[in-house]
């Protein structure tokens, strides 16, 4: 599941030089310039491109419109515009101070939830107020009420009645699912059921998933699995706003026991994004089903354990439960009953009932178990049993407990262990591997480079387009070059572009070769017929020599072409505007 995704759109845009004129993107081919500006956080940094220089003028004398404009541009990386939430949320910013309600509703909620990596909570609010009292934006009004938190005499219901009232969907969203989830009576769930059905069938993502939740868990109405289902499934495949859990319910489903092999597929990877999105109950999901091998998975074992880690470190309690089964049957990993109560004891504290009836059975089987949990915490998140092995195995104590704790990753299948741990193998770690042993860390660097790890994957394609290691495969050396480019590396995009201009390279250096051998030939024709020259005085009858050779132009293109490949490839920090290729 995990392995060896197609990247065959990012190939064919690497090759095509944005048309930025006829279709008015941002492109690096039209200039470019530094920026920065407050985005809640901190002065933050960017580099704008082309048509979105004029974007940023006009935001900046007052036309909200265009501040919106590159806010979306940031979102999702439009041009050669970089994808970066932090200066989106700025932009957004931006457009409230300039009078867009919509534009202070929307930062507000990115402040709020944190999706570009920070919260500002007293920012949110400000952004709020300002579009609700000043600007009269309902949505921002909904936000508004999200910041007062009930604590005010009954003013943000009242934010909230008022702004569904006029049609706001926030406002919407927010009044039913206090009636459902918050107050629970079955008048109250009578009427968000009636809301949520208005909302489903205008395929809003929150409609569909109370409608899900409602019938999947019998809240309100009889419970009914296929009704659940097909609620999960519109609000997943068509509906509009936060679809994330949506997706993860609808991943479930397709993956129960008997579903068709090509039902049950599809199911794993709607399961595989949700995951990644940042839903631990998705993670838990497809993490069990690789680890007890389903019939007709196609998730690994191997890949079970890294989505039940994925799981924990989100702080889904069931999947740090499960892992600790995993660590207590052995599967795949070194069998190891204090590593497993740790993880119990996390479930436990999640509130998982398992995790906390588990870690009393181990306790009472061998009650100085607790004791025997390794310092480098095998619970704590990936990042800081990272961090922190790489600390101690780098260090001058006890080397061997943080090895030891990489390796745990190496086992959960986690690409920077991999990474991380082929290092130490590969160049040698002095006291732990005093002798290097290179074919097992490209063992660990292609595991991890086939799974998008950038330097991985960069380290590989150059590993197989030279021969460093492996036997020589420039298609596989393309293949792992544009996995990092892909993944956003600047330096293997330049590098793949680079590789994939090889054969013209070669007939270019075949081309020339002709030339040299001719001109040289008839250098020594030249030689050979003035050495029994006889003047004559007359060019009648002249004809010039046949040429077969470049002509003067495409000496030219060349070299020019030639320098951009060098300039992309790092070679040289020069390529000047009177180059066309540049």
């Amino acid at each position: 599941m995990r392995s060896w995704f197609l990247w065959v759109a990012a190939a064919a845009t690497l090759f095509i030089a944005p048309a930025a004129s006829a279709q008015k993107l941002p492109s690096a081919y039209q200039g470019s310039r530094d920026q920065f500006f407050w985005n809640g956080k901190q002065n933050m940094p960017f580099k704008l491109y082309g048509i979105a220089i004029e974007w940023d003028k006009d935001c900046t004398k007052g036309k909200a419109d265009q501040c919106i404009r590159l806010a979306k541009a940031f979102e999702t990386g439009l041009g050669d515009l970089e994808a970066d939430m932090r200066v989106a949320v700025g932009y957004y910013m931006r457009a409230c101070e300039k009078g867009s309600g919509p534009g202070c509703a929307t930062a507000a909620k990115i402040l709020r939830d944190g999706s570009a990596g920070f919260t500002n909570p007293a920012e949110a609010q400000k952004m709020a107020e300002r579009g609700c009292n000043v600007l009269k934006d309902q949505n921002a009004c909904a936000g508004m009420a999200v910041g007062l938190a009930g604590n005010d005499g009954g003013r943000s219901s009242q934010l909230i009645d008022n702004a569904c009232a006029a049609g706001a969907d926030d406002g919407c969203r927010m009044k039913a699912n206090a009636l459902f989830y918050d107050k629970r009576d079955s008048a109250s769930r009578a009427e968000a059921m009636k809301m949520f059905e208005t909302a489903c069938t205008a395929r809003r993502a929150w409609g569909c998933q109370g409608l899900a939740d409602a019938y999947g868990q019998g809240l309100g109405v009889t419970a009914d699995r296929a009704k659940a289902a097909d609620y999960a499934r519109i609000g997943c495949t068509q509906g509009q706003g936060n679809r994330l859990r949506l997706c993860t319910l609808h991943g479930i489903a397709l993956t129960r026991v008997g579903s068709p092999k090509a039902d049950f597929n599809k199911g794993e990877q709607f399961l595989d994004a949700s995951c990644k999105g940042g839903d631990g109950l998705a993670c838990n999901q497809i993490g069990r089903i690789g680890v007890s091998q389903m019939a007709g998975a196609t998730t690994t074992d191997n890949e079970g354990r890294y989505y039940l880690r994925r799981g924990c470190d989100l702080n889904y309690g069931p999947a740090c439960t499960y892992l600790a089964a995993v660590y207590m049957g052995g599967v795949g990993v070194n069998q190891d009953n204090a590593v497993a109560l740790a993880l119990n004891d996390k479930g436990c504290r999640l509130g998982d009932r398992e995790g906390c009836d588990i870690s009393k059975r181990l306790l009472a089987a061998e009650p100085g178990l607790r004791g025997r949990i390794p310092a480098i915490d095998p619970a704590a998140t990936v990042e800081q049993q990272l961090r922190r092995g790489r600390a101690v195995a780098e260090g001058t104590g006890d080397r061997m407990a943080g090895v030891q704790a990489v390796y745990r990753l190496v086992q959960e299948g986690n690409e920077d262990a991999e990474w991380l741990f082929g290092g130490w193998l590969y160049y040698g770690l002095p006291g732990v591997f005093d002798t290097s042993r290179r074919a097992d860390g490209l063992i660990l660097f292609e595991n991890a480079a086939r799974v998008g790890h950038i330097d991985a994957a960069v380290f590989m394609g150059m590993a197989y387009w030279y021969g460093d290691g492996v036997a020589e495969d420039r298609t596989k050396g393309e293949r792992y070059m544009l996995i990092a480019a892909d993944r956003g590396s600047p330096m293997a995009a330049a590098i793949y572009r680079s590789m994939r201009a090889e054969p013209i390279r070669q007939e270019n250096a075949r081309r020339q070769k002709e030339y040299a051998a001719w001109a040289e030939s008839r250098r020594s024709s030249w030689a050979q017929s003035w050495s029994s020259w006889t003047p004559s005085f007359s060019l009648s009858g002249y004809n010039p020599p046949s040429y077969t050779g470049p002509s003067t132009a495409d000496i030219i293109r060349e070299s020019n072409w030639n320098q951009r490949i060098n300039y992309l490839s790092g070679s040289t920090t020069a390529c000047p505007s009177s180059n066309p290729y540049c």
